[in-house]
C-alpha cells in the first residue's frame, strides 16, 4: 500500500471515565474512554503562545487523581482528572494511551491501523496528513478532542521496537503506551497489538507548533484553568462533505490533492474550535511518573 496524504475523520470511544472511589481512577482495563484532564501547558492566543495550567479533553489511560465537577454544563464533563502513573509490574489487561499528546511531539500508533482484513491506509499516511481525533455525540455531531498532522514517522513490530524506538521517544511513552501495546498477553489483551504478532505498525510524531508544516500544527482544543470552571463541551466540527456528523465508529479519509488544499480544511477546523471559545493547546506537561502507587492527598 502507498502512503497517500489524507484528511481523517477519527471515531473513538466519546464516554467519560469515571474514578473508581470517588477521588482516584487506577489504569484502565476496560473500553477506552475520554478524562477532561487539568494540565500546565501551552496554547496558541491571538497568534501568540501563552504559558500556563489549561484544561483539555484527551486519552490518559493510567492513573489519575479526580475532583467532582458540581452541576456540570450540558455534554460537559463531570470530573477533572490531574494525570499520574506508576510502571506496573505487568502489563496484562492494561490499556495503552493512544494519541498521547503529552510532552513534545504528539504521539500516534497502532488503532485502527488494522483489520482482520490486513493494513488500512492509517497505516500509510504521508506527511502532511491530518487525523482529526474525536467521537459521535447524540449520534448526530462530530466533537474533537485532538488534531494531529503527521511530520515523521517509525515503522516497528513486536520483532525490533525496543530497538528501532530507543532514543526516538520518551520513558513516559514507552511505558505508557509501547509497552502495553506490546506486552499484553494474547487472552487479556486491551489494545489492537495481539502477542507475538510481527505485522508492523507506525508510530507517527505530529508537527510541533514552532516547525510549522504549511503552517499548520498538532494542537487540542483547550481553554486556561479557572477554579471555579465547569470545563467546557468538546468542540463540533462540521465540514459538509468531508466529515460525517452521525459516523460513530471507524474512520473516513479525504484525499486532498495538496498541501494548500490540507491547510484550508486544517484552518477551517481551527476557526471552529476558536469561534467555540476554545483555544490551541500545543503542549501538556508530561504526567508524573511515581515509583509506587502513592496517591495525591485529597
Amino acid at each position: 500500500m502507498d502512503d497517500k496524504l489524507c484528511f481523517v475523520q477519527f471515531i473513538h470511544p466519546g464516554g467519560e471515565h469515571e474514578p473508581d472511589d470517588g477521588l482516584h481512577k487506577g489504569w484502565n482495563t476496560s473500553v477506552h474512554k475520554r478524562k477532561f484532564l487539568k494540565r500546565a501547558g501551552r496554547y496558541v492566543a491571538d497568534g501568540t503562545i501563552v504559558e500556563g495550567v489549561v484544561l483539555l479533553w484527551g486519552e490518559w489511560e493510567p492513573e489519575s487523581k479526580a475532583q467532582r465537577i458540581d452541576d456540570p454544563i450540558p455534554h460537559g464533563p463531570r470530573f477533572i482528572y490531574e494525570p499520574y502513573y506508576v510502571v506496573p509490574k505487568s502489563y496484562n489487561g492494561l490499556q495503552n494511551t493512544d494519541p498521547f499528546v503529552f510532552g513534545q511531539p504528539f504521539h500516534y500508533t497502532g488503532c485502527q491501523q488494522r483489520t482482520t482484513k490486513g493494513a488500512t491506509q492509517l497505516r500509510n499516511l504521508s506527511k502532511g496528513s491530518v487525523i482529526l481525533f474525536g467521537s459521535c455525540e447524540d449520534k448526530n455531531a462530530f466533537v474533537l478532542d485532538t488534531a494531529f498532522v503527521v511530520d515523521h514517522w517509525i515503522d516497528h513490530s513486536s520483532r525490533n521496537y525496543r530497538g528501532v524506538l530507543d532514543g526516538a521517544i520518551s520513558q513516559e511513552y514507552k511505558e505508557v503506551t509501547v509497552s502495553p501495546w506490546y506486552q499484553e498477553s494474547f487472552a487479556e489483551s486491551k489494545s489492537c497489538a495481539s502477542a507475538g504478532s510481527t505485522e508492523t505498525w507506525r508510530l507517527y510524531f505530529g508537527v510541533l507548533y514552532d516547525k510549522p508544516l504549511h503552517g499548520m500544527y498538532s494542537f487540542f482544543p483547550c481553554q486556561p484553568y479557572d477554579a471555579k470552571s465547569k470545563g467546557f463541551a468538546r468542540p463540533r466540527i462540521s465540514l459538509p462533505g468531508v466529515i460525517t456528523d452521525n459516523l460513530n465508529q471507524g474512520k473516513k479519509l479525504a484525499e486532498p490533492q495538496s498541501l494548500d488544499e490540507m491547510k484550508q480544511l486544517w484552518g477551517e477546523v481551527t476557526k471552529q474550535v476558536k469561534k467555540q471559545g476554545l483555544a490551541l493547546g500545543v503542549h501538556a506537561e508530561m504526567p508524573e511518573r511515581r515509583p509506587s502507587d502513592k496517591r495525591s492527598p485529597a
